[in-house]
């Protein structure tokens, strides 16, 4: 972060400071007092923030906004979000392709988040297809399978473990694994590639340059092992999703690199998300046990709980869109063609216009329209794979540690503006 990012010019910038030590720890005030009295802001940088639901679910489904072109040179001063539920580098605000930048960067523009229609329209149908009942199922059966191993071998160490390393970021990782069918022995390189990339991807302005560097290299070393395996899979076809990939562009359904784009955002996007929703998930019932004795001893309440844990501390906390023209978000309020705008979903989940009480967990919540996976057509593609993750996650680390228990009184988050993602959740077994 450049010296001119001060604490000072964050706050002036943004509407408030993601450095504060305290925002990270607990950014719910932080948003109360954005919401409050700047819930439309026009930064001085020349970008918008919304922390209001009514205009972030407006901004989210109305498709006069969309997603920039990963066009820009490295350095243009508005936000670059790029990450999943964020978006390409800072553009014109025009859909389309933009020259290649170093580390493979543009190559994100075949990702279905940065596609807009009708090549978005196109991509979604053909994932739909790809991720038809029989590849759910199979989906199910290995997470229930995987979960129960995963517990067998983190309470077989000891009473007291890291639920995140152990359980939370294992299960998916290997869930996309399975799906994409990518051999064990290539899973280290291909975890490390996935944690640089999302080390990278909040605005630009709250992110180092050195990680904006292993971000890029992650990507071209994703985008040239994916590569390879397809080639490896029209050699040898198997039953896993990229598999059926390589077939839809054998069709002409999609081009090359719409497939490598595809098999990054889904093994990026599929672990990450999931990750904090049951690390999160976690943390939050055991600071409420009121809610805990209710998600234990009501298991019909599996469906709301997780819609509820979704919103009460959601694990991505902001998009960017641009507008594609000029957007009268009021009478005092227009967004100007090309302009962007950070729509700050995490705010938007609390906002008390919408959700009773909305610092309150409430498992049994009804009508909750949070925004956690977005909404409108670029809502998450991955989000019932995510549920169906989170609740039989969480399902089964309590139901095999009925004594579960904190082990640590302060918690470290990684310093990104776009996830709310625990470095790790230290719990003991024994109560």
């Amino acid at each position: 972060m450049s010296s001119a990012t001060t604490q000072g010019g964050l706050e002036s910038m943004l509407g408030f400071n993601p450095t504060d030590p305290g925002f990270r720890q607990d950014p719910y005030p932080h948003y109360r007092r954005l919401r409050e009295n700047t819930p439309v802001f026009r930064s001085p940088a020349g970008f918008w923030v919304l922390a209001r639901h009514r205009e972030c679910d407006r901004v989210l489904r109305d498709e006069r906004f969309g997603y920039p072109a990963p066009t820009a040179a490295p350095g243009n001063a508005a936000p670059d979000g790029d990450g999943p539920d964020g978006n390409g580098a800072a553009g014109n605000g025009a859909p389309g392709d933009g020259p290649a930048l170093p580390g493979g960067f543009a190559d994100q523009r075949h990702m279905l988040i940065f596609m807009n229609p009708p090549d978005h329209t196109r991509m979604r149908r053909v994932l739909r297809d790809t991720f038809g009942p029989r590849v759910m199922r199979n989906a199910t059966g290995y997470i229930e399978n995987r979960i129960e191993r995963l517990l067998d071998g983190a309470l077989a160490d000891g009473p007291r473990f890291d639920l995140i390393s152990s359980v939370a970021h294992q299960l998916p990782f290997g869930v996309i694994c399975h799906l994409l069918g990518v051999p064990e022995p290539d899973h280290p390189m291909i975890e490390k590639w996935a944690q640089d990339y999302l080390s990278g991807v909040s605005p630009s302005f709250t992110v180092s340059q050195a990680n904006h560097q292993a971000r890029d290299e992650a990507l071209a070393g994703l985008n040239d092992y994916f590569r390879r395996l397809a080639t490896e899979r029209r050699q040898s076809p198997g039953e896993d999703v990229l598999t059926r990939l390589t077939a839809e562009v054998d069709e002409g359904h999609i081009s090359e690199q719409e497939l490598l784009g595809t098999c990054i955002l889904l093994f990026i996007a599929g672990h990450g998300t999931t990750t904090n929703l049951i690390g999160n998930g976690t943390l939050a019932l055991l600071r409420n046990p009121d809610q805990l004795a209710r998600f234990r001893a009501e298991p019909d309440l599996a469906a709301t709980a997780v819609e509820e844990l979704l919103r009460y501390d959601s694990p991505s906390h902001l998009s960017i869109r641009v507008a594609f023209e000029d957007v009268a978000l009021d009478e005092e309020n227009v967004v100007r063609a090309g302009e962007q705008v950070i729509v700050m979903r995490g705010a938007a989940n609390r906002d008390p216009d919408v959700f009773t009480d909305p610092d309150t967990l409430d498992l049994g919540r009804v009508d909750n329209r949070h925004l956690s996976f977005a909404s409108g057509i670029h809502v998450c593609f991955g989000a019932p794979l995510a549920r169906t993750q989170g609740r039989i996650a969480l399902g089964a680390i309590f139901r095999r540690a009925p004594r579960l228990t904190l082990a640590a009184e302060r918690l470290e988050y990684k310093p990104s503006l776009l996830s709310r993602a625990l470095v790790e959740l230290p719990v003991s077994a024994d109560g």
